[in-house]
């Protein structure tokens, strides 16, 4: 990835540490947010929170679209989202953990589900 020097501030940020990965996976099961059941305008929020990268963003659209596969309601865009979030997600988290991907995904949908 190739990104000019004056934009990096804007484009990349630092890994999160551990005590923001644990604040991240306590705010995957606290989340109680809703979304739309109109898949368009719930695909376009998702995909604005997925681009804007921040780990409680992702966690958020982790999250609704794992309720939403627990329902049985998940569009295609959703599935999307989904593979995105968790894909972003917990390889941040495991850095920031140093722990297996297996392992932080299991964690992430047992915080999501419970």
């Amino acid at each position: 990835m190739m990104v000019r020097e004056s934009e990096l501030a804007d484009v990349i940020r630092k890994p999160i540490k551990k005590s923001v990965a644990q604040k991240v996976l306590a705010h995957i099961g606290e989340w109680s947010g809703s979304t739309s059941e109109e898949w368009k305008t719930r695909a376009n929020v998702q995909q604005r929170k997925l681009d804007k990268g921040d780990p409680f963003s992702l966690a958020e659209v982790y999250k609704a679209m794992v309720v939403r596969k627990e329902a049985g309601t998940l569009s295609g865009a959703d599935r999307k989202h989904l593979s995105q979030s968790e894909q972003c997600l917990s390889e941040e988290l495991a850095a920031a953990l140093n722990k297996p991907l297996g392992k932080i995904c299991m964690r992430m949908e047992n915080a999501a589900l419970n």
